[in-house]
């Protein structure tokens, strides 16, 4: 009798197990955590001088471990970032910017201002796995740090509003100047914000990125800095070009992974039509790309192409789509040793292949949300 009962115990188990496993199941995340992220939880940059790690390594880590469903991974992550990037504690301050191997051979905080951006993606993944893996103490945690965000991250500029600044020291330059970054605002995670925090500032801080990001691509391409003056409006020095790259890339996979509802959606993909052409009529993604002409030069990294498989699949162009695939397929090494060029694949291709969606209203909804229930 015990055995059969055991056998019956073992028949009902088997299934859960499996789709449990189906609904886990991402190569290309166990390809990353493999040769990027450390037993503790630690995402390193490969090569990097001092092995560094950085706030915004580990927000996406965190992001992505959500995506797979694996909680075990999440978890681990985010007690790292809190141990070593908030002295122990998210709810009492904000993640340090880089962390890394001193001289001696001791890890530590190696630049302590925070990144906005890194906090944004660190307090919306928390607020999404709170409500998708039905744990209280995340949604806490993700509301403490936006209202660290709000208030720390952020200022009001004369005839912009309320801005999100890329770090709370350093970006003002002078008085009534500040430098600031258009990949640093994804709009849906402020959107979704506004809509968990009606009475705060999210909304206002939505539209003014929205302005921001529109304003500064007019001929199709973003930058990756520009400076800001009441008088001026939006402008271009030697210490922030009129170039988009590495951190540009972001703001067109940011654009793409909103839901065609979402707000400005459509103003955005119509604006970076000239990304598209680029792509569609050379067959690669540019390096660097002139804001002020709308010139585009260069032949961009693996990452790079990953990152803008979205805006393709957005406008249908389904020739260029499977000819820039074929390029990925082509050399993988990337995937094991270049961190930037990881992300943005991880990013891009989940993206792509619809593994998730995001609502109108800024909500994560994975595949597995529904697969695993």
């Amino acid at each position: 009798m015990k055995n059969v009962f055991l056998l019956v115990s073992m028949l009902l188990i088997w299934p859960l197990n499996s789709v449990a496993q189906s609904c886990a199941d991402w190569p290309q995340w166990n390809t990353f955590k493999k040769h990027f992220i450390s037993e503790q939880g630690r995402v390193i940059d490969l090569g990097s001088k001092q092995s560094i790690t950085t706030s915004e390594g580990q927000s996406y880590a965190l992001f992505f471990a959500l995506l797979a469903n694996d909680q075990a991974s999440f978890d681990k992550i985010l007690e790292w970032t809190q141990t070593h990037l908030a002295e122990g504690d998210l709810s009492t301050r904000l993640t340090a910017w880089q962390w890394g191997i001193d001289g001696s051979g001791k890890g530590k905080i190696l630049d302590s201002n925070p990144a906005s951006d890194s906090d944004l993606w660190i307090a919306y993944a928390l607020s999404q796995a709170a409500t998708l893996w039905q744990e209280r103490r995340y949604a806490v945690l993700s509301s403490v740090m936006a209202e660290r965000i709000i208030r720390e991250e952020t200022a009001y500029l004369p005839n912009l509003g309320l801005t999100l600044l890329p770090a709370p020291n350093g970006f003002e330059p002078s008085e009534q100047t500040w430098k600031l970054n258009p990949s640093y605002a994804p709009l849906f995670i402020l959107q979704q914000f506004s809509q968990r925090y009606p009475h705060s500032a999210w909304q206002a801080l939505h539209d003014s990125s929205a302005k921001l990001i529109l304003e500064t691509s007019k001929k199709g391409f973003s930058p990756d800095w520009v400076m800001y003056n009441p008088e001026k409006g939006f402008y271009h020095t030697e210490k922030a070009p009129a170039i988009g790259s590495y951190n540009a890339i972001r703001v067109y996979l940011w654009a793409s992974m909103m839901a065609d509802e979402a707000p400005y959606k459509s103003e955005l993909i119509a604006q970076f039509d000239p990304m598209l052409q680029y792509l569609v009529n050379n067959n690669r993604a540019p390096l660097e790309s002139r804001v002020d002409t709308g010139k585009a030069i260069g032949s961009g990294p693996v990452g790079f192409i990953a990152a803008l498989l979205p805006l393709l699949t957005d406008k249908g162009q389904t020739q260029t789509l499977s000819a820039l695939q074929q390029k990925l397929m082509i050399d993988t090494r990337f995937s094991t040793n270049r961190y930037y060029d990881s992300v943005l694949y991880l990013f891009g291709t989940s993206t792509a292949s619809k593994r998730f969606t995001i609502d109108k209203q800024g909500a994560l909804l994975p595949n597995w949300s529904n697969e695993c229930r």
